[in-house]
């Protein structure tokens, strides 16, 4: 089923079908069959009760019972069957058809590829701008008797990132789904799932009619009220049975993953695809940033000609930001004992399995190098098996944006590429600094900005040589790590994640549940005692330029400190702000998990709105008290920082406005946020810059012409230190998770109660039947 030529080094039983993927193979196919004829029995059941009931209206003595039963097994009929007509035909965005006279060199290449696996040549080529690489269907019904042929997708943004035979690596990989006649279960799955989202999740006309006469006359509504019920029964059976049908074809799904590798590692070796693996993380960060600019530029009426040549300028700013040479690029093998090398790791806890489509990375790897298969990598770029492949860029580019009315003419790449590196040419962004300003605040931990500074501030002067040390590099890794840790610590104490394979592995321990507080409690303590290390450097650093700068005088010090006390101003209100909008959304997606929000639900969603209505007012009301420099507002290009905002003309959520209000909050904290962002990121590279020079001015004895004018924030603005943030609801509360079977216990019970009002349904239905 899978190659028929591999390397003679490989064995042949690495690539047969083993019986835990022929076992996964079966319970996907019981699954979805069961599913299926679940479905289509109550669909044909609640049609043919209607048909035998009207059919008896004229000549039945009950005849008041069979037109109840006629027109509810009717109308429940019609919400079962009405989703076999909203079945889409399976379709892929932003795709570009190439044919082999088009790509010649492309084509031989899949064609040699596809040969070597002994699998299916694709049916149809298309190019995407994505960082990915697929197999899909022109799926439709029909598709359901008639096998659909198979499409390869090629997204160009992985191939800019990849060499030749991680490439090749990639899209061995895809062949080996094409060779899984497994796969035919995904035409069968995609019909499925439509048919399930549309009867679970689509709320229309027969919803409406149901509420209407729900709240008619008593003699009327409880039909509606039994009707509903019968509906929401439905709707629970047949999503916890699509569920179980889906974890089966996950849990399928990420057995042809590993036998797809295994087909990749027959053609290209065990490192060529983890290779791959390890650089979609930086390709995927890239093309994201570089889409933005973009995007940007053509905000400005300016078109960048190749976006895929500014996703690699990207990732070269990022390796010199991050002062990492191998950002993005291939890991370097050992000389010595390859096959025990490894690029991923496991992770202390990860996301739970059920719903995984994929492997993890590292137990992907582990089954590529099972066993290690060493073949050559070339390092050729995988551009070279396309044809005139800067046209090629190029036109994509172009593709990109051809959904926009107007599209400019393309300017020079050179110019972009000035643009681009005018972005990334920021003070904070350095790799002076180590890294101490790249995705951290050193204002967020204080009160106050004065908190910024050393109590001995005229001594710190003498520090001023030795700040920004190699060590400091260390510690913020080392602070990240520890983050990471305790976060996913965290996650496993919530719930959240679990522990692979239900083991919890802590620094070389296993850990029981009930020691995790205190392994929690243990890495707290140690980031505090890293932050205060980092923290000590920071005011070190403010309190040495601002000794510094009284020996200088001409303002100097009331600048330095104004600058500190801008970022400490924006930081905080913007965290504040963000923090806010959080909760809204928190609360928002708790009370709408079941579909359905009662008027206490929507009171909690209204006082989450005024919440970030009283702190985004907070923030435009005191915008005429910040008074900013020349040079701040110069980058800003405003007169202003009130202008800079704009007017404040949002009203307050209310019950008679709250759809509106949802409707245009997120652009306003998008907005404001946004301002404050630009402001925060000015301000500290203003700030750094005015370090330097306040430094080389004063280690050279040099006079400094006068300062900027300082700046001025309000003695009062929202503060939000770590720790103080709004407190989430994590979890639902027991009448959501039995409506949304959250959790096995709720799944159960919410079930049970389903299928029992279903039964009872089909016994009333049973009897109308056997009447005659």
């Amino acid at each position: 089923m899978m190659s028929s030529s591999l390397s003679a080094s490989v064995s042949a039983d690495d690539l047969m079908l083993q019986q835990q993927y022929k076992r996964h193979a079966w319970l996907a196919v019981i699954g979805l069959g069961g599913f299926v004829l679940l479905y289509l029995m109550l669909s044909t059941w609640f049609a043919y009760t209607a048909w035998h009931s009207f059919g008896l209206l004229g000549s039945h003595e009950n005849w008041l019972f069979h037109l109840i039963v006629g027109g509810a097994s009717g109308f429940l009929a019609l919400f079962m069957i009405k989703a076999l007509l909203f079945v889409k035909k399976g379709q892929m965005p932003d795709l570009i058809e190439v044919t082999a006279e088009q790509q010649p060199k492309l084509f031989a290449f899949l064609h040699d590829i596809a040969d070597s696996a002994g699998a299916p040549r694709p049916h149809r080529v298309f190019l995407s701008p994505r960082v990915n690489a697929a197999v899909f269907y022109d799926l439709s019904l029909l598709n359901l008797i008639f096998p659909a042929k198979k499409n390869l997708e090629i997204g160009l943004a992985l191939v800019n990132a990849l060499n030749h035979s991680e490439m090749k690596a990639v899209l061995a990989h895809e062949f080996g789904h094409f060779a899984q006649k497994t796969m035919a279960i995904g035409r069968w799955i995609y019909i499925a799932q439509q048919i399930a989202a549309h009867i679970v999740e689509r709320r229309d006309a027969l919803d409406k009619f149901l509420r209407v006469i729900s709240g008619i006359d008593l003699r009327i509504a409880w039909v509606g009220w039994i009707l509903r019920l019968i509906v929401w029964s439905i709707r629970a059976v047949l999503e916890s049975a699509f569920r179980l049908t889906m974890m089966a074809e996950r849990a399928l799904s990420r057995e042809m993953e590993y036998q797809a590798d295994l087909v990749a590692v027959s053609q290209t070796g065990s490192d060529a695809i983890v290779h791959a693996l390890h650089r979609l993380q930086a390709a995927d960060e890239a093309w994201e940033r570089a889409q933005g600019f973009l995007f940007n530029e053509l905000q400005e009426g300016r078109l960048t000609k190749d976006a895929f040549t500014i996703q690699s300028r990207v990732m070269e700013r990022m390796a010199m930001i991050l002062n990492n040479a191998q950002y993005g690029k291939s890991p370097r093998l050992p000389a010595n004992a390859p096959e025990q090398f490894r690029v991923f790791t496991a992770e202390i806890a990860q996301p739970p399995r059920m719903w995984a489509t994929h492997p993890q990375n590292h137990e992907r790897e582990a089954n590529a190098k099972r066993r290690y298969l060493a073949m050559p990598i070339d390092e050729r770029s995988a551009w070279e098996v396309f044809d005139d492949a800067t046209a090629l860029r190029e036109q994509m580019t172009r593709h990109l944006v051809s959904h926009l009315n107007e599209v400019p003419e393309a300017s020079a790449l050179e110019e972009s590429l000035s643009a681009l590196d005018k972005q990334y040419d920021r003070e904070f962004l350095r790799s002076a600094y180590r890294g101490a300003y790249l995705g951290r605040s050193f204002v967020r931990h204080v009160e106050t900005p004065e908190q910024l500074y050393s109590a001995q501030m005229d001594k710190a002067v003498d520090g001023l040589s030795a700040l920004y040390p190699a060590t400091l590099a260390n510690e913020l890794d080392n602070l990240r790590n520890l983050e990471k840790e305790r976060a996913l610590l965290e996650a496993i104490r919530d719930g959240i994640y679990s522990a692979p394979g239900g083991v919890i592995r802590h620094r070389g321990n296993t850990l029981l549940k009930r020691e995790l507080p205190q392994a929690i409690a243990q890495v707290r303590e140690e980031c505090r005692a890293v932050q205060e290390r980092i923290h000590r450097h920071d005011q070190l650093c403010r309190s040495a330029h601002v000794s510094a700068a009284k020996a200088l005088a001409n303002g100097w010090p009331e600048y330095l400190q104004s600058l500190t006390s801008v970022l400490h101003f924006a930081d905080h209100a913007e965290a504040d702000l963000r923090d806010a909008y959080g909760l809204l959304n928190n609360v928002v997606a708790i009370v709408t998990a079941d579909r359905n929000v009662s008027s206490r639900e929507l009171k909690r969603v209204i006082n989450a709105g005024q919440e970030v209505y009283k702190v985004l007012h907070a923030i435009y009301v005191c915008a005429d008290q910040v008074k900013l420099s020349d040079d701040i507002l110069a980058r800003l290009e405003t007169e202003s920082w009130s202008k800079a905002l704009g007017e404040f003309t949002l009203p307050p959520p209310g019950k008679d406005n709250i759809n509106q209000w949802m409707d245009a909050i997120g652009g306003w904290v998008g907005g404001t946020a946004g301002a404050l962002s630009a402001l925060r990121h000015i301000a500290l590279d203003l700030l750094l810059q005015a370090e330097l020079k306040v430094a080389k001015a004063y280690r050279q004895q040099s006079q400094l012409e006068s300062a900027p004018r300082a700046n001025q924030v309000p003695a009062h603005y929202p503060r939000l230190l770590p720790g103080q943030e709004r407190a989430l609801q994590k979890r639902l509360g027991w009448w959501d998770r039995f409506q949304t079977a959250d959790g096995l216990i709720p799944g159960l019970l919410r079930f049970v109660v389903a299928a029992g009002i279903i039964g009872f349904a089909l016994s009333v239905s049973l009897i109308a039947v056997l009447q005659s």
